[in-house]
């Protein structure tokens, strides 16, 4: 039996993330992968209009490279979702019962690194196994 059914990328299309993508789609050979990406909403985005423009530029943004990585990896699914990137990644991991999250660090800032990051939050937090690639 394979020891990870439901795997879940949580990609940005930075170079960590595509190192993670590589990981997950070995890992979930057998098994479902899926991909969230998760956008975060400016702060200083004051009306619920200039929020929908923002959510469809980034969907614009972000649409082409998360088909691309998608097809890639051969996932079942893509998703885009906006909010906290770590309660987000959390959310639909539990919404979809992986049973594993994968994802990509960049470890090049020292100060990134001491502050804890989205990886950090998504350990805390996860009701399965995380795997952090670096």
């Amino acid at each position: 039996m394979h020891p990870f059914r439901k795997v879940l990328l949580a990609y940005s299309g930075s170079e960590g993330s595509e190192k993670a993508l590589e990981v997950a789609r070995a890992i979930a050979a057998g098994g479902e992968l899926y991909l969230v990406t998760v956008v975060k909403i400016p702060e200083y985005v004051r009306s619920e209009d200039e929020e929908e423009e923002e959510r469809e530029k980034a969907r614009e943004y972000y649409k082409p490279l998360v088909e691309r990585a998608r097809k890639k990896a051969n996932a079942r699914e893509a998703l885009i979702v906006f909010g906290d990137p770590a309660e987000e990644i959390v959310r639909v991991a539990e919404e979809i019962g992986a049973d594993l999250i994968v994802l990509g660090v960049e470890t090049k800032n020292p100060l990134m690194r001491k502050l804890g990051g989205v990886g950090d939050k998504v350990v805390d937090h996860a009701h399965c196994s995380v795997l952090v690639v670096r």
